[in-house]
């Protein structure tokens, strides 16, 4: 199974601790940020499988790995629109940096492709809110684990009394 829980939270608590601002889901719940914030969307899911599973087996269990591949979509949200721009600027400057490496170290996701920052601004009733955004697409494997314990490893023969000739 894929580490679903543990990208989200090394994701959201790395950009935290990087741009020093809340990193919330979006359409989440809860109250709004006051200030500068980032909002993270996992807008597709997660794709099916590429190419070929890798079956392999170990003691009692079979392991198998498949490529999938997944999006991840941030917006930066501020009262200036220059603030958004920056604080997407950064937010994505940690994905060619420390980011890349922490996910691919600890989870084995890797950064295949970082998208351009564009304009997300939306007009609600009078007021417009600022927000600058851009996706990263990642690679990751997943590992489905089949416990074979218990299987028939052996089976009685029994020979036949009858014997022609």
């Amino acid at each position: 199974m894929l580490p679903f829980k543990a990208i989200r939270s090394a994701i959201a608590r790395g950009l935290k601790a990087a741009l020093n601002m809340p990193v919330i889901e979006m359409n989440g719940g809860g109250k709004m940020p006051v200030g500068s914030f980032l909002t993270y969307d996992f807008p597709d899911g997660f794709g099916g499988a590429t190419g070929q599973p890798v079956i392999t087996q170990q003691n009692s269990k079979e392991y198998r790995r498949e490529t999938v591949t997944f999006t991840v979509s941030f917006n930066s949200y501020a009262d200036l629109t220059e603030d958004s721009v920056e604080n997407a600027m950064r937010a994505r400057d940690w994905f060619k940096t420390t980011g890349r490496e922490l996910l691919k170290d600890t989870l084995d996701v890797i950064v295949t492709e970082i998208g351009e920052i564009q304009s997300r601004d939306i007009n609600i009733g009078e007021e417009w809110e600022r927000r600058q955004g851009f996706d990263v697409d990642f690679r990751a494997t997943d590992v489905v684990i089949t416990d074979l314990s218990g299987w028939i490893e052996t089976a009685p023969i029994q020979r036949s009394d009858l014997i022609e000739h």
